[in-house]
């Protein structure tokens, strides 16, 4: 059972979609009964409001109350294997990856998640992060740090994965234990990188404001001096972006705004298109978090002109960032009265990426309200309501 409460779990659904305005207007209540049960003013609510809430929020009422995993009929063996690899509670029997077989696991683990392939990753690296424990356990002091590395590396991915596939306590479990085992690696940057992730999934559990503390803590840990390498720099800067979402989608856009024209900066000193410690950052990825944080503050008219901005259409991105920054113009489109757009848009990220598009919430939310536009009748909307089964 989630420790959420009802405010955090309105926060986390209305998300990018609808401002606190928006979703009591589209509920048909008032707005203060909203924002009182996000600041935790009031615990719970009528029925009857309840009732209005979800189907505001496009999701049963027993969603609204107790945060849902992938639908029972859509779990596999894999998936709840994978939940299982990363909670082992002792040292498992499996056989040992050798060196180079441990490398190429830290590879594909991080291949496989920037190309949306979540489902490989859960079906694959179950026995990868068994046998990779047991390499760990069993190695000498000579390979130990090697296997701790690439250890530690298929966790963060795996626990990414399981924040995507909504899984949160599972996600919890794999970052805390990469850091754990991070901890003890030649590497000043990676637990660094690695709680950043952390606060991304409390992004996404709803968690705005621990999430700042976390991004912001951090920052301030490897704040860069003069001499600061690109590698330091990556992280610094994706940890400010980090806290500008957060802040964005706890509605404060003065601290949202800082945080970005922070990394803004920084990014003019990194290469675009780098990916250091499992987090993209550079000018491309600024623009793509630009867009969301606008976006997460209702602003769709500058979310719409950072959009524009984004350095060579986004070639830069890895396919999964493509996907994610795809969905916000989407919901640009949407919003300014684009619904054609919108369409074509979702079905381009729907055919590079099914998997992920097909268990991503956004998408389900738009595709709801463009079955309410001009373009209803387009047969790539309706394949795509079929597949995110919306009605």
């Amino acid at each position: 059972m989630s420790g959420q409460s009802l405010g955090d779990r309105i926060r986390q659904l209305r998300g990018d979609l609808y401002t606190q305005r928006a979703l009591a207007d589209r509920a048909q209540i008032s707005v203060e009964v909203v924002r009182n049960l996000e600041q935790g003013k009031r615990n719970t609510a009528s029925v009857a409001t309840l009732h209005k809430l979800a189907r505001a929020l496009d999701v049963t009422l027993a969603e609204l109350l107790v945060p849902a995993t992938i639908p029972e009929h859509d779990q596999d063996e894999s998936v709840t294997a994978l939940r299982h690899a990363v909670s082992l509670a002792t040292t498992p029997k499996d056989k040992p990856l050798t060196i180079e077989e441990a490398k190429h696991a830290e590879i594909a683990a991080w291949r496989n998640y920037w190309d949306a392939k979540h489902d490989v990753i859960a079906r694959t690296f179950p026995s990868v992060i068994r046998r990779l424990e047991a390499a760990h356990a069993v190695a000498n002091e000579r390979d130990r740090s090697s296997y701790a590395q690439s250890l530690a590396q298929v966790l963060w991915a795996a626990s990414r994965s399981l924040t995507l596939l909504r899984y949160p306590e599972a996600a919890q479990l794999a970052i805390r234990r990469a850091i754990q085992v991070g901890s003890n690696i030649d590497d000043p940057y990676f637990v660094a990188g690695a709680r950043r992730s952390l606060a991304w999934q409390l992004l996404v559990e709803g968690r705005y404001q621990e999430s700042i503390d976390l991004s912001t803590s951090v920052a301030r840990e490897i704040e860069p001096g003069a001499s600061a390498d690109a590698a330091q720099l990556s992280v610094y800067g994706s940890s400010l972006l980090q806290a500008g979402n957060a802040a964005a989608r706890a509605g404060n856009a003065a601290q949202a705004h800082y945080f970005l024209s922070e990394a803004n900066e920084i990014s003019r000193h990194v290469q675009d298109g780098r990916c250091d410690y499992g987090t993209p950052f550079g000018p491309s990825f600024t623009a793509m978090q630009s867009t969301d944080i606008e976006i997460n503050l209702g602003n769709f008219g500058k979310a719409s002109e950072a959009a524009s901005a984004m350095p060579n259409r986004g070639t830069a991105l890895r396919l999964q960032s493509q996907c994610r920054h795809g969905i916000d113009r989407a919901l640009i489109s949407l919003k300014t009265g684009k619904p054609g757009e919108a369409v074509a848009v979702l079905s381009s990220v729907k055919s590079v990426a099914p998997f992920w598009f097909k268990h991503q919430r956004l998408p389900r939310s738009i595709v709801r309200d463009l079955l309410h536009t001009s373009a209803a009748k387009d047969d790539r909307l309706r394949s795509m309501a079929t597949c995110l089964g919306v009605r």
